[in-house]
């Protein structure tokens, strides 16, 4: 093909390039419809198939160099780091996510029911029976444990540590939700036993600070933290569930396209425990954790009060006007 006949043929589709790039530097992808989209990527595709040929025709021609811009700055409408949108940011924390949680309240009940049969277990196991906290008992996470009388005071944390510690427990607590999420491909079973492990560890702190005579202990170590914690691994085992509730009942399609359907739905929640843990991790570094003496049990339970009120008025309150397909 002659270089005359090539520009006839895909000046057209260059210019129609060219449009759509306009339109999408100036209001991003999202303003596009499917099938501009569609053709957006198309057109992106045979025009950096027009820069390679054009560069054997011609050596250091205007045609070239407008076909490299043209495929550079498409590249980056697509490819490149895209600012962060704060206001859909905001509006999927306060609007959508309290909704969709709302909506998805019979899996993440049944995860709720599995570790509470599990904390009630353990705790009746361990109260009557002080030795099978021996079996129980986790052994590769730091736990709160009651003190000897004439202990010596726990010191206060220095900054560092703390913001070590926080980073800690909160890769620990992601792991946790993103786990409880993953184990929902195994048919739900490896969600349902993370569940009740989860409530053995609960039943069994609480056996063994009750029967030490230090319950009140135990709450101000767990409560701050855990009215945002509990929740958000809740939360996680109830998007597990509905990944193992798609691969169990597929209806009528196929079970990979319900799979993939039901795993952005749980995406959805877990990516909306991920805020909740990290400020959990921050309530137990600095608030639970914190010596008795800086930080009495009368104002760890106010803490932890103040913020279960907040988690449940912004579940019960926010997202009404939003309707979510998820």
């Amino acid at each position: 093909m002659d270089l005359t006949t090539f520009l006839e043929k895909r000046r057209p589709l260059w210019r129609e390039l060219e449009t759509i790039l306009q339109r999408v530097e100036g209001s991003g992808l999202e303003s596009l419809a499917d099938e501009q989209a569609i053709r957006f990527g198309q057109l992106y595709r045979g025009t950096a198939s027009d820069l390679n040929q054009a560069q054997t025709l011609v050596r250091g021609d205007a045609t070239v160099k407008y076909l490299n811009d043209l495929v550079a700055r498409s590249y980056l409408a697509i490819y490149g780091r895209e600012r962060t949108d704060w206001r859909r940011l905001l509006r999927y924390f306060f609007g959508e996510y309290p909704a969709v949680l709302r909506r998805c309240a019979g899996p993440i009940l049944l995860a709720t029911a599995i570790c509470a049969a599990g904390a009630v277990f353990s705790f009746l196991v361990c109260y009557f029976d002080p030795v099978g906290s021996e079996f129980l008992r986790p052994r590769d996470f730091p736990m709160i444990e009651p003190t000897d009388e004439g202990e010596e005071e726990q010191r206060l944390q220095t900054t560092g540590e703390l913001q070590m510690f926080s980073a800690f427990l909160f890769q620990n607590n992601a792991r946790v939700c993103l786990l409880a999420f993953a184990l929902g491909a195994t048919y739900g079973i490896g969600t349902a036993w993370l569940m009740w492990t989860t409530g053995l560890m609960m039943g069994e702190g609480a056996a063994m600070f009750l029967a030490a005579g230090q319950f009140t202990a135990y709450a101000t170590g767990i409560l701050p933290h855990g009215v945002l914690e509990i929740p958000a691994c809740l939360i996680a085992g109830g998007a597990g569930f509905i990944l193992a509730d798609a691969m169990i009942r597929a209806r009528p399609w196929p079970r990979m396209e319900e799979f993939v359907r039901a795993g952005k739905r749980g995406l959805f929640l877990v990516a909306g425990c991920i805020p909740l843990m990290a400020i959990a991790a921050l309530l137990e570094a600095g608030v639970a954790r914190a010596p008795d003496w800086f930080l009495g049990a009368g104002l760890k339970l106010a803490v932890a009060g103040g913020v279960g009120l907040l988690f449940a008025l912004y579940i019960l309150l926010l997202g009404w006007r939003k309707t979510v397909a998820a």
